[in-house]
């Protein structure tokens, strides 16, 4: 035990010095009273928000370059665009990065929107409609599947991102219905497969569809 012979006070643990006067201490340290407690390492809030101030600090400087060159330069509106939907993506990966399948749904929309918007932005050229967002369907059903195996989950267990993915493909029809999509063979076939998929789990699966939908309504 140490002890302050100004203060006349004994001290447990190990100090440098008193805690009253800041002197000397004396005597043999002993292990502290109460447990040391390590230091967490960087929690995935702590990496969002330096990620968020970096992606900030990033648009700031990018906008100053548009403002000195007196006006919007396309490749680093680009930039700017890119870096919004990274650290979007960045919180979805950080918070879904127990469920595999869920952020790999929430990060396919998150770059077939990326995707569009781009394309929308700099002249709607179409290539988003007619090749990207198409075969990003098809990749993220493929996926699905293949991670679904791998971690060996039951269909009941995906039934519902089968579904919802089907739905959002066949959105695709809009476009084509409108004129938009100016070379639709791809949208067209992305479409089929994912028909077809939805014939399958209809005959097939009904029972898995509804056992999932009884789950995760909680009925």
């Amino acid at each position: 035990m140490q002890e302050c012979k100004k203060c006349r006070i004994t001290i447990r643990g190990n100090k440098r010095c008193c805690p009253l006067c800041q002197g000397r201490l004396y005597g043999e340290p002993e292990d502290p009273a109460f447990p040391t407690i390590k230091k967490l390492p960087l929690t995935t809030d702590a990496v969002f928000r330096i990620a968020l101030f970096l992606a900030v600090l990033a648009e700031i400087a990018l906008g100053m370059v548009c403002f000195v060159s007196g006006g919007w330069i396309p490749g680093v509106e680009i930039a700017m665009v890119v870096i919004v939907f990274a650290i979007i993506d960045l919180r979805v990966a950080l918070f879904f990065r127990g469920n595999m399948i869920k952020l790999i749904t929430i990060q396919s929309y998150i770059i077939m929107g990326a995707m569009f918007y781009l394309d929308y932005r700099f002249g709607f050229l179409g290539w988003s409609l007619m090749w990207s967002i198409p075969l990003v369907f098809i990749a993220l059903m493929v996926t699905t599947l293949i991670v679904a195996k791998v971690a060996g989950l039951m269909l009941s267990d995906i039934m519902l991102y089968v579904v919802f993915d089907v739905i959002m493909a066949l959105l695709q029809a809009i476009p084509i219905y409108k004129g938009l999509n100016k070379y639709p063979l791809p949208a067209a076939i992305c479409i089929a497969l994912m028909l077809a998929i939805a014939a399958f789990v209809v005959i097939f699966r009904f029972n898995d569809l509804k056992n999932a939908s009884a789950k995760y309504l909680n009925m």
